[in-house]
């Protein structure tokens, strides 16, 4: 035993959980009396002695069993009932072509904001480009005014 070891522990470990469900069940099977018993029908009278309800449970076979009939309501419901059916069919048919035409509307939307976008910024250059040529021009004429006046008073 010196020499066993962890390893050799976990293995008597498992062995003695293994032995614990059959003799548990061994208990189980004796029943109160602790005695044993000889069968299954013995051990079944033990285990439902306290239940007076089993013995009067009523055995149906095939001849006592009667098919109930579908009576005018549970006709009506079904009928009813596919209706709400077809009706949910085509409200999510419906839901598809919603949703695919909601996406086309969205990439087209995309599309239009891209193109705004890009307009924008055209014209924001072509202003930027008018304003640098209005301000070389009116650098210009300030010049040309200058000369101007010196021939005048020259």
């Amino acid at each position: 035993m010196r020499d066993f070891g962890a390893q050799g522990f976990k293995v008597i470990q498992r062995v003695h959980k293994a032995w614990e469900g059959p003799l548990r069940k061994d208990n189980e099977l004796r029943g109160i009396h602790n005695g044993i018993i000889s069968g299954y029908h013995e051990w079944l009278k033990v285990r439902t002695r306290g239940l007076d309800w089993l013995s009067k449970l009523k055995i149906i076979n095939e001849e006592n069993f009667e098919a109930l009939e579908e009576d005018e309501e549970v006709r009506a419901l079904n009928t009813e009932l596919g209706k709400a059916r077809l009706a949910i069919e085509k409200f999510k048919l419906v839901a598809t072509d919603v949703r695919k035409e909601c996406a086309e509307l969205r990439e087209e939307n995309a599309a239009t904001a891209r193109a705004l976008e890009q307009e924008t910024k055209r014209a924001h250059k072509e202003e930027h480009g008018r304003d640098k040529f209005c301000g070389a021009l009116w650098g210009s004429n300030n010049e040309l005014n200058l000369r101007r006046e010196d021939r005048h008073q020259s």
